[in-house]
């Protein structure tokens, strides 16, 4: 048997230093020291004292684990991953974990329905990025499938149209047909399946009216010629004409940008 001889607090609010039979053995935080009602004059055997060092290391993984919880949602192995980086024993972790889940301080179905909800409005993506991104954060294939069930197709559709409407605007000194190759890309990445792109492309007005479509020719015929300094006015012609047609514009568009340059070919 051990006795308390002293218990002094540290520098660190809510951690104690305890003494045993006079000699420093080892620090507490007061969670533990009220848990097992720890005071100056107990003795302890060797077995209690293991309880009391183990529920400690407990203690000082929740708190980890609470900071990291505090600003936000966090999935069981985002904090398991957490938890490791801080050289916290897995069988500490494990303990720690248990704690949390029973409290529902941590629990990966409200995090991934509330990640769908999330993503439908802040930094929007489609169902197929959300669950890879799910999957990441360590959530099961089961949990995931639930969560995706509040995404409708309704509300892929809406999504994705704004989506559409933005990423279309980025992209208005292109080609109609660029433009819409590059929207569909992008909602593509954003993992949204091809019908919902398909839909949200054809629900707006992507298509330039006939004179921007010829100001954007012309702007690229421009770049083309100042990159073209070698060769025949014949050959500098047909390259510019062939890089016009790569940009997706469509041939009579072309002819009249072609038709704005002096290439000297009389």
């Amino acid at each position: 048997m051990a006795k308390i001889t002293k218990i002094a607090t540290q520098k660190r609010a809510g951690r104690y230093n305890l003494e045993l039979d006079g000699r420093f053995a080892f620090g507490i935080s007061e969670n533990v020291l009220a848990k097992f009602g720890l005071m100056k004059g107990r003795e302890l055997n060797k077995e209690e004292i293991e309880r009391i060092k183990k529920a400690d290391l407990v203690d000082q993984g929740l708190k980890v684990a609470l900071n990291y919880l505090s600003p936000a949602l966090r999935t069981q192995k985002q904090v398991e991953d957490r938890l490791k980086s801080k050289d916290i024993k897995e069988e500490v972790i494990d303990q720690v974990i248990d704690r949390l889940v029973d409290q529902q301080l941590v629990d990966d179905a409200t995090y991934a329905k509330a990640y769908v909800n999330t993503k439908q409005v802040f930094s929007p993506k489609g169902p197929r990025a959300i669950a890879m991104d799910l999957k990441k954060a360590g959530v099961s294939e089961n949990l995931i499938e639930d969560a995706l069930t509040e995404y409708s197709e309704e509300d892929q559709l809406e999504v994705a149209t704004k989506l559409a409407e933005k990423i279309a605007r980025t992209h208005k000194r292109d080609s109609t047909r660029i433009r819409q190759q590059k929207t569909a890309q992008s909602l593509a990445q954003k993992g949204f399946s091809f019908d919902i792109a398909s839909q949200a492309i054809n629900g707006i007005n992507i298509a330039s009216n006939e004179e921007d479509e010829r100001e954007n020719a012309k702007k690229e015929a421009e770049k083309a010629i100042r990159r073209q300094r070698t060769g025949t006015p014949k050959e500098r012609f047909y390259k510019v004409k062939s890089k016009l047609y790569a940009k997706g514009f469509d041939g009579e568009t072309i002819e009249w940008a072609l038709k704005q340059f002096d290439f000297g070919l009389d």
